[in-house]
């Protein structure tokens, strides 16, 4: 291969995996439920 075929392609991996590090990194969105429970459904059977 030619020289800056293979430096432009360690760029664009370098990138996104630069990229996709910095992804994985990011707080998620934290998300709450509430489901209510009746006490008839608390029983065991």
């Amino acid at each position: 291969m030619n020289k800056k075929v293979r430096l432009f392609l360690a760029i664009i991996i370098l990138s996104v995996s630069i990229s996709l590090l910095i992804w994985g990194y990011m707080p998620n969105k934290h998300e709450t439920r509430v489901q209510p429970i009746a006490p008839a459904e608390m029983q065991l059977p």
